[in-house]
């Protein structure tokens, strides 16, 4: 049975906004680091697969957040394998305090690729360990995996090759194809580089978060991310935004996880999206809540 890792965090006032709490970027760090020391741990780390001309990518991920720390307090991020699925590998993660307080629990899932051919390998015919595990998820609703038709309609709108001007419409103003309007666009630089030569997950949350309007007294109740494509240094990134209509919230098509109406919670959902070019390289729900 392979046992959870524990990671002890102080929250630094860098890892927060300004006068707020830890940052979804912070979180997103924190559990990355603690995913990545536990594959080593166990076995089946970066450098564990390289030596076999594998590397892991990370595909889906949802993240449900309850709050999360201020500056000064001190946090665990406990994290544990959860099996496969198809072709993922479940990781299972959760953001605690000594009393065992959750403020956040997530659900990521990897791929496993061959360097050489770039194929996708079945998990658990290529890794060395049974990632099963007995423990319960963090939270029994995490579902990653997002489906909407009008990212469809952005993607086909960007492959056009349209040129994208800097004051192209905003979220604010008028919208593109699939209801969506560009928030942002950024230059991923050094900074934004990990050890695999492209841009870290972490970004493309911060980036995903970070293209829905601020509304005050808005928080961040749920993060979705399916990774497309990586960004690689140089690439300028597009960021888009769209606000779920009412009135869609129930429709099949919504991309709002049906569980977040059992929460007894009123917010507004996003869909967000980052294109480089004429492609799609990331899709992404967010979810606001009071």
């Amino acid at each position: 049975m392979i046992l959870p890792l524990e990671i002890r965090y102080e929250v630094r006032g860098y890892d927060c906004g300004y006068g707020g709490p830890l940052t979804p970027l912070a979180l997103a760090n924190f559990f990355q680091e603690a995913a990545g020391a536990h594959a080593s741990q166990i076995g089946i780390g970066m450098e564990d697969l390289w030596a076999k001309g594998l590397t892991w990518m990370l595909s889906r991920i949802d993240i449900r957040i309850e709050s999360l720390p201020q500056a000064g307090q001190t946090v665990i991020a406990r994290t544990w394998p959860a099996g496969t699925k198809k072709l993922f590998a479940q990781r299972c993660l959760e953001l605690v305090d000594d009393t065992g307080r959750k403020y956040a629990g997530a659900m990521y899932e990897y791929i496993v690729v061959d360097m050489k051919t770039r194929h996708l390998v079945r998990p658990e015919r290529t890794l060395p360990v049974d990632l099963s595990t007995d423990y319960p998820w963090p939270f029994e609703d995490l579902a990653p995996g997002i489906e909407d038709s009008s990212f469809e309609d952005l993607s086909t709108y960007i492959t056009r090759g349209d040129e994208i001007e800097e004051n192209s419409p905003t979220v604010e103003g008028s919208t593109v194809a699939g209801g969506f309007g560009q928030s942002f666009v950024i230059e991923a630089r050094n900074r934004h580089i990990d050890q695999n030569g492209h841009v870290n997950n972490a970004h493309f949350i911060n980036w995903l978060c970070d293209a829905v309007p601020s509304r005050q007294g808005q928080r961040v109740r749920r993060i979705k991310v399916d990774f497309v494509h990586e960004i690689l240094k140089g690439e300028k990134v597009q960021a888009w935004a769209r606000e779920v209509a009412s009135d869609q919230k129930n429709s099949e098509d919504s991309a709002e996880p049906a569980e977040l109406a059992n929460d007894g919670l009123r917010g507004t959902t996003w869909l967000t999206a980052l294109t480089v070019d004429q492609g799609l390289v990331a899709r992404g729900m967010i979810f606001l809540v009071l």
